[in-house]
């Protein structure tokens, strides 16, 4: 399979609440947005962020894949279960069987560029795991929260869909 999605690995530490290590089966690949505003909230220092939640093991808390405008971090493998759905252990849920990927929203990123590069990722993971488009859903989905807030507000969804199924056509 050939894509022109870059990966930086940078995964939290294994055992601790935020990744347990648990296997879960792949159904959903959920669509989130930070809500964090901040200048500097880019994806690397939700790298950051995350990996100090995890290592204060205090928190249920954790996903898969940040995104901004210039890169895709990974923060736990796609098999593993992570913590950001709002749904606890609904064995068909958000958390237990998706893949959660949060969108930055920062003022110093370019929040549509950050939307296209989730789109090529979503498109390269429905590939990898051979889920239709029908198993992308927001974090609303599972939760009710309004997120992702952003896409939600602007009534993005539908385009974002086409997005990820125009890149999703251009996988080989």
């Amino acid at each position: 399979m050939q894509s022109n999605v870059v990966i930086l690995e940078d995964l939290i530490r294994a055992g601790t609440k935020a990744r347990p290590g648990e296997v879960h089966a792949k159904r959903w690949i959920v669509i989130h947005e930070t809500g964090n505003v901040n200048p500097t909230a880019g994806a690397a220092n939700h790298a950051k962020y995350i990996k100090r939640l995890a290592e204060q093991n205090k928190q249920y808390l954790s996903w898969h894949y940040t995104v901004d405008d210039h890169q895709i971090i990974r923060h736990i493998p796609d098999c593993e279960i992570a913590w950001h759905a709002g749904d606890g252990r609904k064995a068909d849920g958000g958390n237990m069987s998706g893949i959660g990927i949060e969108i930055c929203v920062n003022k110093n990123s370019n929040f549509r560029v950050a939307v296209t590069t989730a789109s090529k990722l979503v498109a390269f993971l429905m590939k990898k795991h051979g889920l239709g488009i029908d198993r992308i859903r927001q974090h609303h989905f599972f939760s009710g929260k309004n997120c992702p807030f952003t896409i939600r507000k602007y009534d993005f969804w539908d385009r974002f869909l086409e997005m990820c199924n125009e890149e999703f056509k251009q996988i080989k």
